[in-house]
Order: structure tokens, then sequence, then C-alpha cells
């Protein structure tokens, strides 16, 4: 019993490395010493240097998740040095898991790597406002197998990377978050034309939100059964008010049309047939 205590404890030799109780402990100190000072340098550069920059929250997601993963992977190797294991092992063993990824952990091997594709290439990032099939929301965290999605509803949307490297989403804010909205109104026959345009451009140009340049414009659309279709189409400087911007239009517009004396079209039902004696 002694002498298998005293093997357990000094180690004995598989493959070339020597495992131990002690060297076991030493390399997961080690590993824990590792990740205490990754997260330390994660917290550091998250508090006091990014919000220094000019890089927005996106930007310093990704630094701060990729060095978190090349902490892990430091942490690691110095762990392995403990207990004997060089490069040359290091790759051996790598080799000898890459069958078992091929075959078992495939999804989740791919899934680590989209997601290391979208942080280094930001064509998603947190706080982005996406679209992905008929959900959509905002970005709030990119982890190594998954994105969390927070949708209008509060619900929180779960999509594997790999979806969103090899398939379609929206980004409304990639490049910038400047948004067109359009708003439809329709307008009686007999309306005067330049004063329904000169009204609903007046009423875009109302509001803060709406860009001077590119200027709003109105866009005579359809001649309809029952009514005259125009569209006004104007530019936000931030799309995620585009709704509310679009509602304080819709208010602006009845209100001046009422003051102008203007009637809004809307289609009426046909007469119902007289009753048979």
């Amino acid at each position: 019993m002694f002498g298998a205590l005293r093997a357990a404890y000094f180690g004995f030799a598989i493959g070339g490395v020597t495992l131990s109780l002690s060297s076991l402990i030493g390399a997961g100190v080690v590993f824990a010493v590792g990740m205490f000072f990754t997260r330390l340098v994660q917290d550091w550069l998250s508090s006091r240097l990014l919000p220094q920059t000019r890089l927005d929250a996106g930007a310093r997601n990704s630094v701060r998740t990729i060095l978190g993963y090349v902490g892990v992977i430091v942490a690691a190797l110095l762990a392995g040095a403990q207990i004997g294991l060089d490069v040359q092992k290091v790759a051996l063993i790598a080799g000898g898991l890459s069958v078992g990824i091929g075959f078992g952990l495939q999804t989740i091997a791919n899934n680590f790597v989209s997601g290391l594709i979208l942080l280094w290439e930001r064509s998603i990032r947190v706080g982005d406002w996406v679209v992905v099939g008929a959900e959509q929301g905002f970005v709030r965290a990119i982890k190594a197998r998954s994105t969390e999605i927070e949708t209008f509803d509060r619900g929180s949307l779960i999509v594997p990377n790999s979806n969103l490297v090899s398939g379609v989403v929206k980004n409304w804010v990639h490049n910038d978050r400047v948004g067109r909205i359009v708003v439809s109104v329709n307008v009686a026959y007999e309306s005067d034309l330049d004063q329904v345009r000169d009204l609903m451009i007046s009423a875009a140009k109302g509001q803060e939100q709406v860009l001077a340049i590119p200027a709003p414009t109105v866009l005579f659309a359809e001649f309809g059964d029952w009514a005259l279709k125009f569209n006004l189409i104007c530019f936000v400087d931030d799309i995620e008010r585009g709704d509310r911007t679009r509602s304080d239009i819709n208010f602006d517009i009845l209100r001046r049309m009422r003051e102008a004396g203007l009637r809004i079209a809307y289609p009426t039902l046909p007469p119902a047939p007289a009753p048979k004696a």
C-alpha cells in the first residue's frame, strides 16, 4: 500500500510523460493563477483602458473576449509544462483528439471557430440590431459556442455561431446607425397635390431625428382605386428610434391635414342589399 501511495505521489510514466499527484496539483495551481491574471487583465481593459479609446462597445467586447481565449491557451500550456508536456507531445495529443473532434465534437468545434471569426471580422458586434430569420433584436453576448440576442419582447434568442457565419443575417447598424423610414398616406382624389407634398415634407423636417441630408422627399406612389397614394421617405440618424420617429410624423401629418381641411381617403363598403319582401 505504501508503495502504491509513493508511486502515486512521486509519479509514474505514461507515454514518456510522468504523472504524479504533486505535478497534477502544481499544474492545477499554475492554471488557476494564469486564469486569475487573465481575468484581472480583462477587467482592467474593460474598466480602465478601453473606455478611453475610440473603440465602440462591440470592438471592446471583441478585444476582451479574444484576450480571454489567449489567456486560457497560455495557462493551459503552462499547466502542461508542469506535468512534462512539451510542444511536440501537445501536437501528438492534439492529433489524436482531432479524430474525436472530427466525429463527435465537430459541431462544437465549428461553432467555436465561427465565434472567433465573428470576433475578428466584427460583422456582428455586441449591441448591434440584427435580424435572424423571423426574429430580431440586439446582440448581448458572443460566447464560445453561441451568440445571445435579446429580442424586442425581452426574450433571449440563442443562435449557434455557425448559423451567423454561414447563414443570412441582416445587421441594421453594421456601417452606421443611419436608417430610412417610409410613411405612406392615402388622400382623396380632389386634394391639392402640392399642398399634400409640402405638408408631408414639413412634418418630416419638424422632427429632430430626421436628417437634413439627404433631404426628406415625397413620392407619388400610385393612382389607387379609392385614393391617391404618397410615400414620405426620410432618413434618421439612429435607426433604433425609427419607429418612434415614424409615429411622431404620423401624428404631425394627421394634425396638419385636419388643419388644412385635407381628407384622408379610405375604402367604402358597398351598400347592403335591400331585404326581400
